[in-house]
């Protein structure tokens, strides 16, 4: 769905192709591009440390958030995932990402603009905040937490139900 090129100051790009009608941003073979991901805010509260994880006892809370601002010409996708670890009652993290991609989508109506924002820009950002999810536990002292990606096409509609 997406491919990396290098622009002129050697950054990376993604464009991404449109699909057919049903599940892509436009059916004329639009250009979507990614011009840059970043982690908007991060915070790691430890609270359990140290502590032996018991893994029978051990409870996550995932929550996922998707806000979309549009900024000029380009649109701002946030993508929040906050990761919560108890056991028995005690918190033993609490691990919260969000990681934000400005897609431009010229020529792209409204309805797809939002599609596209709902449900392939979280795809595309995902991996990206699950190996900082991942990688903030493990250096948190925990095994790393590898989250299962969720499936953005059921999110979209409870999405559209909350505006």
């Amino acid at each position: 769905m997406n491919t990396p090129k290098a622009d002129d100051a050697g950054t990376e790009n993604a464009v991404a192709q449109s699909r057919p009608a049903e599940s892509g941003p436009a059916e004329s073979g639009a250009e979507i591009t990614l011009h840059s991901r970043y982690i908007k805010d991060m915070s790691f509260e430890n609270t359990g440390a140290p502590a032996a994880v018991d893994k029978d006892g051990l409870h996550l809370d995932i929550s996922v958030g998707i806000d979309v601002r549009r900024r000029g010409e380009l649109y701002e996708v946030v993508l929040s995932i906050t990761a919560t670890a108890l056991q028995e009652s005690e918190i033993l993290f609490i691990a919260e990402v969000s990681y934000a991609g400005l897609f431009e989508m010229p020529g792209i109506e409204a309805a797809a603009c939002e599609r596209f924002a709902f449900q392939d820009a979280p795809r595309i950002m995902f991996p990206f905040v699950d190996r900082i999810i991942a990688d903030v536990t493990r250096d948190g002292g925990y095994p790393p937490l590898n989250l299962t990606p969720p499936d953005w096409t059921a999110l979209y509609p409870k999405k559209r139900a909350e505006v």
